[in-house]
């Protein structure tokens, strides 16, 4: 246009993403009047804000009120309603906002051309339906009422409403509350945003994970003999466990129903098996080390998603020792007698050893079998030093290139590795099953039956 000149912004996208911790995104609510768009778009950014994201609602009512209160009802004001929304969610978008549009948005056309404003990687159409029979008894606005009594024509109704062909998102409030159509809208968002929800989790978690770690450490100093119970498989179960259990839990609440949890110390709600999220948590790994009073005990607190693990928190309560990863972010590790910590520090990242040979191979201390001895024997010339080490350290000592191998034949629980897994992982090393197949997590059995098989690189594999 003459005498018009664009101008470019200092700041970066990057930037802006870096510092709200989240990327823009466009959610475009259409539905008939009444079909419910207004209040879950009300709720949903309550939602988002109450989970650290930054959000905002765009209502189609509210901007009629200001920049659109010069237009009409006819179908050139409608499209030109449309457009003008759509350029306000792009400048929403572009400065990193979760932004929920809500509007009737009637056609097909006009709700395209908002994507192509918008920008289809940043948009999500949500068609929110109702039937007209619902949406009449419902009648917040008195416009059916009107309609009625033949004082208005309306969209849906008297007046064709384009359904959605492809809608990316389908809330249908005859069958569904306000409620859950929030938790579908917001799981959607966990998964558009896990590259910047994940940190969010992470601080979570090392939180919850060291004031568990302090209970624990406030059990530990007890004379507790007489009071270890036992669970079925004869493994102890002590106050700590319990008491760090409902800690954590209470912490990660904060993150339900869109992340469901499975815990050593509490029953199984198998409704997990439905999310795609899950949080996997072990509160005392290493009991065994606990009741024997050598310090070789963790905190784990892990997130799959997809049946893959992409978080991990381990902390040693009595050795003050953290370590953390989350998928693409790295795997990092602090010693919290001597660290000042801040999350994410790049002076804590750590990474597998380079070595091929004079290996360091670290052993269950409590959990050893005659098929890990005559393994080890067999690839003696392979092996420098071997170290007895307790819970989910020994793949910490890997992934901090402390040591090199671990082997493990027997029976563990998903609980026992997620966490650890994701740490091994951002440190460039190698997590398998026993038998070297993925291993995956939220399943339905959580019993690892083929063991699993932790190497700073590949090539180190034991001949067996």
């Amino acid at each position: 246009m003459e005498n018009i000149v664009w101008q470019n912004n200092k700041t970066d996208e990057n930037a802006r993403i870096k510092n709200l911790g989240q990327r823009g995104f466009v959610l475009w609510f259409t539905g008939p009047s009444g079909s419910g768009k207004s209040t879950i778009a009300m709720e949903t950014e309550a939602e988002l804000t109450r989970l650290g994201f930054n959000a905002c609602v765009l209502d189609g009512d509210n901007l009629r009120h200001g920049i659109n209160s010069n237009l009409g009802f006819s179908k050139e004001d409608r499209d030109e309603n449309i457009r003008r929304n759509a350029e306000i969610a792009k400048l929403f978008c572009k400065s990193q906002i979760i932004t929920i549009v809500s509007t009737i948005s009637p056609f097909e056309q006009a709700r395209k051309n908002a994507r192509d404003i918008i920008g289809g990687e940043n948009f999500c159409e949500v068609y929110i339906k109702a039937s007209l029979e619902t949406r009449r008894l419902r009648d917040p606005k008195g416009l059916y009422e009107k309609e009625r009594r033949g004082e208005i024509s309306l969209i849906g109704s008297n007046m064709d409403y384009e359904e959605p062909k492809n809608p990316g998102i389908v809330i249908d409030t005859d069958k569904l509350s306000v409620n859950e159509s929030v938790k579908i809208i917001i799981r959607y968002i966990f998964e558009k945003q896990i590259n910047y929800l994940l940190p969010k989790i992470i601080e979570t978690s090392v939180y919850a994970a060291y004031d568990a770690g302090k209970i624990i450490l406030g059990v530990y100093k007890k004379d507790f003999a007489d009071y270890i119970k036992y669970k079925d498989d004869n493994s102890p179960l002590t106050e700590a466990d319990e008491k760090s259990n409902n800690l954590i839990c209470e912490r990660l609440k904060k993150y339900s129903p869109y992340i469901d949890m499975l815990t050593e110390e509490s029953a199984d709600n198998k409704s997990r098996l439905e999310n795609k999220f899950c949080f996997i948590i072990d509160p005392l790994d290493g009991t065994k080390e606990f009741v024997k009073k050598n310090g070789e005990f963790t905190v784990n607190i892990g997130l799959a998603y997809n049946n893959e693990s992409i978080m991990g928190v381990v902390y040693a309560p009595y050795l003050n020792k953290l370590y953390y990863a989350a998928k693409n972010h790295g795997a990092y590790a602090v010693d919290l007698n001597e660290d000042i910590f801040r999350l994410f520090d790049e002076n804590a990242k750590i990474k597998v050893s380079g070595r091929t040979e004079d290996l360091i191979v670290v052993k269950s201390r409590s959990h050893s079998d005659e098929r890990t001895e005559v393994l080890l024997e067999k690839n003696r010339r392979k092996i420098k030093s071997l170290k007895d080490i307790g819970s989910s350290l020994k793949g910490c000592m890997i992934a901090a290139g402390l040591a090199d191998i671990y082997y493990r034949f027997g029976y563990t629980m998903e609980w026992d590795t997620c966490a650890m897994q994701c740490v091994v992982e951002e440190a460039g090393g190698v997590f398998v099953q026993g038998d070297f197949s993925e291993m995956t997590y939220n399943r339905e059995d959580s019993l690892n039956r083929n063991g699993f098989v932790i190497l700073n690189r590949i090539g180190n594999r034991f001949d067996l």
